[in-house]
């Protein structure tokens, strides 16, 4: 059913942003030799096929690819990033993915110059304010994590638009030379 999903959103028209796990971005690739289980996958691909991967993709689809997971990928056929942010938190509380997605899209119509840029943006704003959630006193594991990223997402949101970047200070952020990986 997901599969057949994904070609239907694939086939209605231009996406600015594709954005999914691993074995959702393989899939829409075309990659379907595993079957993933659940929202969530295990990783079967090496950093290097990961970045290769949301790298051609991108090109082939000529938008920005975000490819999740404990390291997220992004690319937009050109350039390709990591991002090594964020916390195991986000993995266990529902719902972190769809805010991703509105961060991203949020990020993407206010600088729709270089989606790229606006999508690592969007990456970044979302992870810092789960790592500085997840740090704080009044957090004791995910139920009290959910609300604390809620709230320091809206204070990182204030903060840069008040001209406040310190927070870009703890970026993990690395551009990465694509070679030809067969995926």
């Amino acid at each position: 059913m997901r599969k057949a999903a994904i070609k239907t959103i694939m086939a209605a028209g231009y996406l600015d942003i594709i954005k999914g796990n691993e074995r959702e971005i393989a899939t829409i690739y075309g990659e379907t030799s595993t079957q993933q289980k659940g929202v969530d996958s295990t990783s079967t691909l090496s950093p290097a096929e990961k970045a290769t991967l949301v790298s051609k993709l991108a090109a082939r689809e000529r938008n920005v690819v975000v490819m999740t997971g404990a390291t997220d990928y992004v690319s937009d056929g050109r350039r390709t990033f990591s991002v090594a942010n964020g916390h195991e938190y986000l993995g266990v509380v529902t719902g972190t993915g769809c805010v991703l997605g509105t961060v991203i899209s949020a990020m993407v119509t206010v600088f729709p110059e270089d989606k790229l840029a606006a999508a690592v943006a969007g990456l970044l704003l979302f992870e810092v304010a789960a790592e500085t959630a997840a740090v704080r006193q009044d957090v004791e594991g995910p139920g009290t994590f959910q609300a604390a990223f809620v709230d320091e997402l809206w204070k990182l949101r204030r903060a840069t638009t008040a001209g406040d970047w310190r927070w870009l200070s703890v970026a993990k952020v690395t551009a990465i030379d694509v070679a030809e990986v067969e995926v």
